[in-house]
C-alpha cells in the first residue's frame, strides 16, 4: 500500500549519524512541498530552521563539507544578489530602516550550508518526495480553497493569506506534481494527475490573473519533458477520468475567468471616466509610472529598498495624505530597478538564472532533464507572475525559490527517477550505504 511505502521510504528507522541526516532531509523535503498551499509561512520557517540546523551540524563536524564546482557557482550567484542588496541599502539614505531588508537576505546564504547537507543523502532519493509532496499538498489546498470560497471570501488564498502568492504557488506546485505522471506506481500517477488538476483549479479560484498566464507556458514545458518519457498506457477508464477532470477544471475556471474579466473591463473604463477612483489596474499603472521616474532619478544604484515607496510617491508628486501604502510596486523588475538601479536589475536577472544554470551544468542524463523541467517551471512562474505582482521580498516566495534551487543543484544528472515503491524497496540498502 502507498502509505506504507511512503513511510518506509521516508523514515529510515535505524540509528546512525548519516542515516539520521538523510532521513531528516527526506522529511524536510516532503514537508516543504506540502506547505505552499496549506501553510505558506511554514516554508520560510522550515528553511531558516534547516539553515541553523545545518550550521550547528557542520560546526560539530557531523558530516563532511562537500560542494562541487557547480555548487559554488550557484552559491556565488546567491551571494552576489545578497551583496548587491546590502550595497544598495548601505549607500542609500535612511540606513536605519534598511535593517529588515538585510535580514531578509540571510536565507539566501543558506546555500553555503544546505547544499552540503543535501549531498549527504543518497542520489535520487529527495526529488520523489518533493514531487509527491507537491501533489498531496495541492489536493489539500483545493479542499482548503473550496471552504474559503464558499464561506469566507470571494478569492481563495489557501494557507498563504494572499491570493496572489497562493495563485503563484498552486500553479507552480500543481505543475511539479505532474512530473510524476510517468511513475511506475499507479497510486503516484493518480496523485500526479490529481495534484495537477487541483493546483490549476486553485489557481483559478485564487482569481490571480497573472497565474493564469503561466498555465499555457507550463503545459508547453511539461509536454517537452514528458514526451521523452515512457508513459503508461492510457485505457478507456483513464481517458474518461481525464475528460471528467477537464470538465471539472472548466466548471471551476469559467465563472472565475468571467468575473475577473468583468472586473478588468470596469477598471479599464474607470481609467477614462473616473480617473480619481483608484482601481486595481489604475493603481498598478500609477505604481509603474512612479517606479520608472524613481529609477531614472538614480539609475545606477537605485534608491535603496528602504526608500522604495517613498521615492515612488515623491516621483508621482503625490501629497502625503494620498501616498500609496503598498509595500512594493507590483512588478519584480521595477522593484529591483527602484531598489538598486541597473545594478539591482542585473543582480535579479542573475538570481533568476540560478536554477537554469544549476540544471544545465549537470552531466547529461535523466536527472538533468528532470531538473531542467523543474527549473523552467520555477523560473517562468516567478517571471510571469512577478511582472504583475511580488517576486522576491516575501518570506515564502524567497524560501521556495531558494530551496528548489538548492534541490536542483544537489541532484546528479545521470540519476534516474525513482518511485516511492522503489525507494522503499531500497531502504535497507540505503541504510547500509549510509552506515558504511
Amino acid at each position: 500500500m502507498f502509505p506504507a511505502q511512503l513511510t518506509n521510504a521516508l523514515l529510515l528507522p535505524t540509528k546512525g549519524r548519516l542515516i539520521g541526516i538523510d532521513r531528516n532531509n527526506r522529511i524536510f523535503t516532503f514537508l516543504f512541498a506540502l506547505f505552499p498551499g496549506l501553510l505558506v509561512s511554514g516554508t520560510s520557517v522550515t528553511l531558516v530552521c534547516a539553515f541553523l540546523w545545518a550550521i550547528i551540524s557542520l560546526s560539530l563536524k557531523r558530516y563532511p563539507y562537500q560542494m562541487t564546482r557547480q555548487d559554488r557557482v550557484i552559491a556565488w550567484i546567491f551571494t552576489t544578489y545578497v551583496l548587491v542588496t546590502a550595497l544598495t541599502v548601505v549607500l542609500s539614505p535612511n540606513l536605519a530602516k534598511g535593517g529588515e531588508y538585510l535580514l531578509k537576505m540571510i536565507p539566501f546564504l543558506a546555500v553555503w550550508a544546505l547544499i552540503p547537507r543535501l549531498r549527504v543523502s543518497l542520489q535520487g532519493r529527495l526529488v520523489p518526495f518533493f514531487v509527491t509532496g507537491a501533489g498531496i499538498g495541492m489536493i489539500g489546498a483545493l479542499i482548503y480553497s473550496i471552504i474559503q470560497v464558499l464561506f469566507i471570501e470571494s478569492r481563495a488564498a489557501g494557507g498563504a493569506g494572499n491570493a496572489a502568492v497562493f495563485g503563484l504557488f498552486t500553479v507552480l506546485f500543481g505543475s511539479i506534481s505532474l512530473l510524476n505522471v510517468h511513475s511506475e506506481s499507479r497510486t503516484e500517477r493518480i496523485i500526479a494527475i490529481a495534484g495537477f488538476t487541483c493546483g490549476i483549479i486553485c489557481a483559478f479560484l485564487s482569481g490571480t490573473r497573472s497565474a493564469w498566464l503561466v498555465i499555457p507556458v507550463h503545459c508547453a514545458i511539461l509536454f517537452w519533458y514528458l514526451r521523452g518519457q515512457t508513459l503508461p498506457t492510457i485505457n478507456r477508464t483513464v481517458k474518461v477520468l481525464i475528460v471528467l477532470l477537464l470538465v471539472v477544471v472548466a466548471l471551476a475556471a469559467i465563472p472565475k475567468i468571467l468575473d475577473r474579466y468583468r472586473a478588468l473591463q470596469i477598471d479599464i473604463v474607470q481609467l477614462d471616466e473616473k480617473p480619481d477612483n483608484m482601481s486595481s489596474l489604475g493603481a498598478r499603472i500609477q505604481l509603474w509610472s512612479g517606479a520608472e521616474k524613481a529609477f531614472f532619478a538614480s539609475p545606477l544604484i537605485g534608491q535603496g529598498p528602504q526608500n522604495r515607496m517613498q521615492s515612488v510617491n515623491e516621483a508621482l508628486e503625490l501629497p502625503i495624505e494620498k501616498y500609496m501604502t503598498f509595500t512594493h510596486v507590483h512588478n519584480g523588475f521595477l522593484n529591483a530597478a527602484v531598489d538598486g538601479g541597473v545594478l539591482g536589475i542585473l543582480a535579479l536577472l542573475l538570481l533568476l538564472s540560478a536554477p537554469i544554470v544549476a540544471a544545465r551544468l549537470k552531466e547529461p542524463g535523466p536527472g538533468r532533464d528532470l531538473m531542467m523541467a523543474l527549473s523552467l517551471l520555477l523560473v517562468t512562474s516567478y517571471v510571469i507572475t512577478g511582472m504583475f505582482g511580488i517576486m522576491f521580498g516575501h518570506d515564502a516566495t524567497d524560501a521556495v525559490f531558494i530551496y528548489m534551487t538548492l534541490l536542483i543543484s544537489s541532484v546528479s544528472g545521470t540519476i534516474p527517477y525513482l518511485s516511492m515503491r522503489e525507494i522503499a524497496d531500497r531502504a535497507e540498502d540505503d541504510k547500509a550505504a549510509l552506515a558504511a
